[in-house]
């Protein structure tokens, strides 16, 4: 046998001996480690009826062999079949399984809950465990979650003529899309919680899918927040981890039909798209007028009007990927004592854009719409040099940026205060979402009054000397 053929001959016997070393099974009652004794879920929406809505984010968990022979493992959900929970050990899933693990090697074990509605107001825990069993030793790892029920509409067409969300001892739930039918209200009450799935959509004859909003207004939204008790809306992941994670829900879109729409004392959170607005007003009054409301940490836009119109007062858009206001196709916009930044250095493009053309795929322009805005007493702020975009044909009527504190290099209008570098630090804690004005803010006592607004975000009056943005000083 040639040199070489017996070398490599001998390094197998060397493998195959050591497999079989490693392959020895511990005969006595073994004892594993593991990283956690309880896998803990936060607050988890309990099972919309005939579907299986909602999911639990996946939990996870190692069991570790601290031997040097290999450990056999019956693994058992105790709740069965019919537990709450799911559990997929070391890639095999089911209730029971057996788990082979190597010497001073580990497994991971993957879990979820499904939680039954209990028909309570407040959120119930439920419980189960999962037992490991080594040569007649028993383990134990302890699941937990709160299950808590909600209303839910489930791809509903609201057609009375007015539905009413007032009830507080539960929130309200969005599975997929909600829509508020041509010429019917949905009246939204103080310290109402709105949760939102995650998509959106549609599905035609042909299969084909169309995203919407989670909240699609065809007729009139009224939401009735008041300071002490906001109206909430934001995705339906519950756990602690998502609280700040924009992009979990697709938003609120009015359509060419709506009118009347008003949202005071709202809180917006962790959308794609805060509000969208597709169309001007149908009637004298603003196709959406938000009052003391705050749009925050959108993956997209916060608020977009696509040739639409709206009127803002006392009002905080933040840390939005793309832009926190867009203008698209023109319009109509008023918007006085508001507060616009973003902290996040991802976009060097103005966060700010007012446009009314329409270009093609060569940036050609192929069409113009008319727009016209008013941006008085409001702040406009954030990380790059300059904040705010224009793309128009011609000047806006009206044109009105007035008393304004503005991130641009560009100086436009006699009564703006202008920040190129100065001016950095304006508020308390802009990174979490606190825009109260700090001391010597430039800001401060440099408004105008007279415009109607006579208390800001927090309902604190203005006096004659008002401070820009949201929130007096």
């Amino acid at each position: 046998m040639p040199f070489k053929s017996i070398i490599t001959f001998c390094i197998a016997l060397l493998l195959i001996a050591s497999c079989r070393k490693d392959l020895s099974i511990l005969k006595g009652a073994g004892t594993l480690g593991f990283s956690a004794d309880t896998v803990y879920f936060d607050t988890v929406f309990t099972r919309l009826p005939n579907t299986s809505y909602p999911r639990s984010i996946n939990k996870r968990f190692m069991v570790r062999n601290p031997y040097k022979e290999t450990v056999n493992v019956n693994v058992q959900l105790l709740g069965g079949s019919n537990s709450p929970y799911r559990i997929n050990v070391d890639g095999r899933s089911g209730a029971t399984s057996l788990l082979e693990i190597l010497p001073k090697d580990s497994a991971w074990v993957f879990v979820e809950a499904t939680l039954e509605p209990n028909n309570l107001t407040q959120p119930a825990i439920v419980r189960d465990r999962i037992e490991f069993e080594t040569n007649g030793n028993r383990q134990y790892v302890e699941l937990a979650a709160y299950g808590w029920d909600a209303y839910y509409f489930h791809d509903s067409l609201l057609e009375p003529t007015t539905t009413n969300w007032t009830l507080t001892d539960k929130p309200y739930v969005i599975v997929n899309t909600c829509f508020v039918d041509v010429g019917k209200s949905l009246i939204i009450g103080p310290g109402v919680h709105v949760y939102s799935s995650t998509n959106s959509f549609l599905v035609d004859t042909n299969n084909k899918k169309f995203g919407y909003h989670a909240l699609n207004v065809l007729g009139t939204l009224k939401v009735n927040g008041t300071l002490a008790n906001p109206v909430i809306f934001e995705g339906d992941r519950l756990d602690n981890n998502f609280a700040n994670t924009p992009g979990q829900w697709q938003g609120i879109g009015f359509y060419r039909t709506s009118l009347d729409n008003v949202m005071t004392h709202a809180i917006i959170k962790n959308a794609a798209y805060g509000v969208r607005v597709d169309s001007l007003s149908n009637n004298a009054s603003p196709k959406l007028l938000l009052q003391n409301t705050v749009i925050k940490n959108m993956s997209g836009i916060g608020i977009w009007g696509r040739t639409g119109e709206i009127k803002a007062i006392n009002t905080v858009v933040s840390n939005c990927g793309l832009f926190y206001f867009y203008a698209q196709y023109g319009g109509r916009y008023d918007f006085n004592f508001c507060t616009f930044n973003n902290t996040s250095t991802a976009s060097r493009d103005p966060h700010f854009y007012v446009s009314n053309q329409e270009r093609n795929d060569n940036k050609v322009v192929i069409r113009t719409y008319p727009i016209a805005y008013s941006f008085v007493n409001t702040i406009i702020y954030g990380p790059n040099e300059t904040e705010i975009g224009f793309d128009l044909s011609a000047p806006a009527n009206p044109n009105i940026f007035d008393y304004c504190l503005i991130k641009s290099k560009n100086q436009f209008g006699a009564n703006n205060v202008f920040s190129i570098l100065g001016y950095n630090k304006l508020f308390s804690d802009a990174p979490n979402n606190d825009y109260k004005l700090i001391a010597n803010s430039p800001a401060i006592d440099k408004g105008i009054a007279g415009t109607g607004v006579n208390s800001d975000m927090d309902e604190k009056a203005r006096g004659t000397k008002p401070d820009i943005g949201a929130y007096e000083f």
